[in-house]
């Protein structure tokens, strides 16, 4: 006889991850084309073949403090970030179930704007909570109604999640209106603040952190530095919550060669340019593109971009491209997000030019 888990399991949906084909063009998971820098990898070999990353000890505590030490350089240029406001995680996923874990009792309430990434929804759930959700303004460029939001929040509300630039949408939250957000709730719950895109926005609201005391910022080496497969996120938390934090985050969640990567990778700013500069100039074409083909293509501050597909299905129009060797994403999975929506991975002008010939 099979030990019962948990009731609430039951309305938990599993990830979805975009698929991978041999011989596809994958587009579907908004990875880095042009993979991590060169810098990175000569960076793993050497340290490898000269016996200094020891694979048989768990990650060494000053490896650590130095890639916090990198990374509150690297955002923190403008906004006083210091190293002990830096926390690590297997991913922004990583980061988002420590953060649920941490605020996320029996009953308690998040509130989620959507569609966006399904992952904030199933942690809250699987930590017992109470996911309440605001739909976005789906007749501009899915603008969060504010006024909506901060009256959905009460006692039991302990997270708010905001993805800026959102997945699947692409768009960015003005700074006033996430201020708005941040002040109207104050102490009663944490606004945490997704800029796994950032990067490609060229805007963040990482000085808000050292402003308000219920704001946390999330990046990730997956995206602008193509690390992916290495799962290094991060957070930017206030120095009250850094605590409770390294009580309740899994110890040793970011191994020691992701860890020597991401520094190597945070080391070559050229390369983080070159990544940046192409995705925005490919971004342009392929937005251009699509609106050769689809009524409605959204704009976009991401490595992607999303066009209603209809009165076509999405789930139709993904099959027809998986014929033709394309990859996208059916955005019928996220929440509040109907069935003609297809998101499309900003790739090489190569990748993008076949994207827009299967479409034709």
């Amino acid at each position: 006889m099979r030990v019962p888990v948990r009731a609430s399991l039951q309305e938990i949906e599993e990830y979805k991850p975009g698929k991978l084909v041999k011989g596809a063009i994958k587009l579907s998971s908004n990875e880095n084309p042009l993979g991590p820098s060169p810098k990175v990898i000569r960076e793993i070999i050497n340290r490898l073949e000269a016996g200094e990353l020891n694979l048989n000890v768990y990650p060494w505590e000053k490896n650590e403090e130095e890639l916090r030490d990198e990374i509150s350089r690297y955002v923190g240029a403008s906004a006083r970030i210091e190293k002990d406001n830096v926390v690590l995680g297997a991913g922004v996923d990583g980061v988002l179930d420590t953060l649920a874990k941490i605020f996320i009792a029996n009953g308690d309430e998040a509130l989620i704007p959507i569609p966006t990434f399904s992952l904030y929804e199933s942690l809250v759930k699987i930590a017992g909570g109470v996911p309440r959700y605001v739909k976005r303004k789906s007749g501009g460029n899915f603008d969060i109604p504010v006024k909506d939001l901060i009256s959905l929040c009460n006692e039991k509300t302990k997270l708010i999640f905001i993805s800026s630039p959102n997945n699947p949408t692409g768009n960015c939250i003005p700074e006033d209106e996430i201020r708005e957000i941040i002040e109207s709730v104050d102490s009663r719950a944490m606004v945490v603040i997704d800029e796994a895109y950032a990067e490609f926005a060229g805007l963040s609201l990482v000085n808000l952190v050292t402003e308000y005391e219920n704001v946390v910022v999330m990046r990730t080496f997956s995206k602008a530095f193509g690390l992916a497969g290495l799962r290094v996120g991060y957070g930017i938390i206030p120095e009250w919550l850094t605590s409770p934090y390294k009580k309740v985050a899994i110890p040793f969640s970011v191994n020691s060669i992701a860890i020597k990567a991401a520094i190597a990778a945070l080391r070559d700013q050229a390369y983080l340019r070159k990544t940046v500069e192409l995705v925005k100039h490919e971004r342009a074409f392929i937005t251009e593109n699509l609106r050769r083909v689809f009524k409605k293509v959204y704009p976009s501050e991401a490595n992607f971009v999303l066009a209603d597909v209809s009165p076509a299905k999405s789930a139709v129009v993904y099959a027809e491209l998986m014929k033709r060797g394309v990859i996208v994403r059916d955005c019928s999975s996220f929440r509040g997000a109907g069935d003609s929506f297809i998101r499309v991975t900003v790739g090489t002008r190569e990748q993008n030019e076949k994207v827009v010939e299967a479409l034709i």
